[in-house]
């Protein structure tokens, strides 16, 4: 079988001063110092003594990924942009160039904690300036969680321009398999950009929800009815050995696309959910919501030939005109021709996972919260007519050239005069976000810097008799808020730095739907190393701003 990880090698650094695994059980840093899938990795990690480096640029240029063509902002030249793979406990050092022709970028790590190093986490307006066109700036960070995730830009919204990659962490896995796939993104394309489309998505009076036109299977997908004479592009396609089980790393990077995931004929172990490793179990078909990543083992176990492999787009939660044509072809090795196969049974509808079936391997409780934080969901057009989406009355703003961090920094406070900025100075409280609404349309809210625990979600209201899940919880950094309900989080406050929560539909972020967290607050200049990178950030896009005349159009991330 091909190896997924060969096309994108990365440049090894080994630190000649340090010990591999010193202290560990093991002496092996390929196999985890001796650490094991029960390791609590929030307390230790493998000392692997090495640095996995990678250079990635941003680019304009025109791409066809179904065969229409179109502008896209892609990386390295390619949709989606190349792997970077690294093991548990690595250093990762990622050199990223703008060479976009107007427009600013950054990169951001989705899901990957960036423990005391809040200034490597991507995001203008938050904890940096963006990279301005010509620029380069230095991601460094340590991969203290392993799986599947993915990277993308974090400027307005042109990671669904193209701007995005998929992101492996090697590590322990809960059940056996013969041969790791890599990964799949599935994603959400229009024929336009969604940059253009995004004046019409905020408008009001004329406007109103989008519809997309395809989607696709890394990068790939036909354009018309198989079989007519104009249809364009091509399937993506997958090869399986018969009798071997196959690890296939799943990640929804759509900009408003809830999929249903699966392979006719074949049912799916899932033994991860976007950084835990959890307790197998079986399923037919897989519910992936937006920024959510799931590891899922298939065994070829039924007649040679070939398969459908489906990522039907949930209409309910947003349109998309060739929705249930998202599609690639799995073969047995050996055999070739179109399948003939019949997609699994199920409802519409766009929901999470039950959360029963998700099982933590590493069993950790969540505690009786310290701090409460109640928001209700409400959206509504403001004085120019534009949606805005609000989270109790208020709507996230931020500028580009004042990130909250740099605040920190330069005057050891925030400038901010809204309550969508809260502060948690104290090290070891717990936290509960409960997030509410009356709204029909449900949300994936991602929060950046932490793990956390999924303690109750629901249809109705929210009250104190709400029962809430503290034995061994759902674990993740993406979770759905469902329409017409609630979603309750919690984590623990142990990472210093400024981290966004947000709900991850691409025009939601922009119009308002967001706010973040100040943790640790007197700790957060000695947890940056290179407070000289951000302040040079940052006049570098001042300057850039100023000579451009570029304004902000939308939230600032």
């Amino acid at each position: 079988m091909t190896d997924p990880y060969a096309a994108s090698p990365a440049k090894v650094i080994i630190d000649p001063h340090c010990v591999p695994c010193e202290g560990q059980p093991g002496k092996n840093p390929d196999e985890w110092c001796g650490l094991t899938i029960h390791t609590n990795y929030y307390k230790e990690i493998p000392k692997t003594c090495r640095t996995v480096e990678y250079t990635v640029h941003v680019e304009n240029t025109t791409i066809a990924p179904d065969g229409i063509e179109r502008l896209g902002l892609i990386i390295n030249g390619q949709m989606p942009g190349p792997m970077i793979h690294a093991s548990w406990g690595d250093m990762v050092r990622i050199h990223v160039f703008n060479d976009l022709t107007n427009n600013g970028t950054s990169i951001h790590f989705h899901g990957s904690r960036m423990n005391h190093t809040n200034d490597m986490d991507g995001v203008p307006s938050i904890t940096q300036c963006p990279i301005q066109p010509g620029g380069k700036m230095t991601y460094e960070w340590r991969a203290s969680q392993y799986g599947t995730s993915w990277y993308h830009s974090h400027f307005a919204i042109q990671a669904w321009e193209g701007a995005f990659g998929p992101l492996v962490v090697k590590g322990p896995h809960s059940a056996d398999f013969d041969f790791d796939m890599g990964v799949i993104t599935l994603q959400d394309w229009s024929h336009n950009t969604v940059d253009s489309m995004y004046a019409a998505a905020e408008d009001s009076v004329a406007g109103g929800p989008r519809i997309m036109d395809n989607g696709l299977l890394n990068g790939k997908n036909t354009w018309g009815p198989d079989g007519t004479n104009n249809q364009t592009g091509k399937r993506f396609e997958m090869d399986f050995a018969p009798g071997r089980k196959h690890l296939i790393r799943l990640v929804n990077t759509a900009i408003q696309s809830t999929f249903k995931f699966s392979l006719d004929g074949h049912k799916m172990t899932v033994i991860a959910t976007d950084f835990t490793p959890i307790e197998p179990y079986e399923t037919d078909v897989l519910n992936i919501n937006i920024g959510q990543r799931y590891n899922v083992i298939i065994e070829a176990d039924q007649p040679h030939g070939a398969y459908w492999m489906r990522s039907d787009n949930q209409n309910a939660c947003a349109g998309t005109v060739q929705a249930t044509d998202i599609k690639g072809i799995v073969r047995y090795i050996g055999t070739d021709g179109t399948p003939t196969s019949t997609a699994h049974g199920y409802t519409g509808e766009c929901v999470d996972e039950k959360s029963s079936l998700i099982k933590p391997i590493l069993q950790l409780d969540a505690f009786a919260s310290d701090i409460d934080i109640q928001k209700a969901v409400t959206v509504a057009p403001d004085s120019n007519n534009m949606f805005r989406w609000y989270l109790s009355g208020e709507t996230f703003t931020s500028q580009w050239n004042s990130p909250t961090l740099y605040q920190y920094l330069q005057n050891g406070t925030h400038t901010s005069t809204d309550n969508l900025i809260i502060e948690l100075p104290n090290e070891g409280e717990w936290v509960y976000l409960i997030i509410e609404q009356e709204v029909a349309l449900p949300h994936p809210i991602h929060l950046h810097g932490h793990d956390f625990f999924e303690i109750a979600s629901g249809t109705g209201a929210y009250t104190k008799d709400t029962p809430l899940r503290l034995k061994n919880p759902v674990r993740r950094d993406t979770a759905l808020l469902p329409g017409n309900g609630f979603l309750v989080i919690a984590w623990v406050v142990d990472n210093p730095g400024v981290w966004l929560a947000h709900c991850h539909i691409g025009w939601h972020t922009s119009m308002g739907m967001a706010l973040q967290f100040a943790e640790m607050t007197s700790q957060i200049r000695s947890s940056i190393k290179e407070e000289k990178t951000i302040n040079d950030q940052c006049a570098n896009w001042s300057s850039y701003m100023n000579s451009s005349g570029l304004k902000m159009a939308d939230s600032g991330v």
